[in-house]
């Protein structure tokens, strides 16, 4: 059983991070290195990583910073993660892992990024057919 209390409290740490981003105390820098590792504390009592990024999630690219406007200035993994099959993503990458792969290897961790940021860092994750759905069904071109 995880401990969400954990989860909340290390959510509450990166909504001080963010606002402190925002009010231009914290460099950009900065506050991309906190919010790669502090949801890690998780781990200490059993909670859950997502659980710690969600104002995150919900607010701000978690490897460029932009912040989000509305909501469709976003795309979630978990959004795309359980709609996709496994021939939709390119030779070598697999299901449900792909997203944290790719972000391990830019160095960013979080559950959410903007349009051009998915461009950038996943494109390469999905095959010709995996590309065509993404454009149908959630009107995100990276082609």
């Amino acid at each position: 059983m995880s401990c969400h209390d954990i989860g909340r409290g290390v959510n509450f740490i990166m909504e001080k991070v963010l606002e402190m981003y925002e009010d231009g105390k914290i460099s950009k820098e900065a506050a991309l290195e906190m919010i790669k590792v502090f949801p890690k504390a998780v781990h200490w009592c059993d909670g859950n990583e997502y659980e710690a990024q969600e104002t995150l999630t919900e607010t701000y690219c978690s490897a460029c910073l932009k912040k989000y406007k509305f909501k469709s200035d976003r795309i979630i993994n978990y959004d795309i993660d359980y709609k996709i099959d496994c021939d939709d993503l390119a030779e070598g990458y697999k299901r449900y892992d792909w997203w944290d792969d790719e972000m391990k290897k830019a160095n960013f961790n979080g559950q959410s990024v903007c349009p051009e940021c998915f461009k950038k860092y996943f494109a390469k994750c999905f095959s010709e057919k995996g590309k065509e759905k993404l454009k149908q069904k959630f009107q995100i071109d990276i082609t």
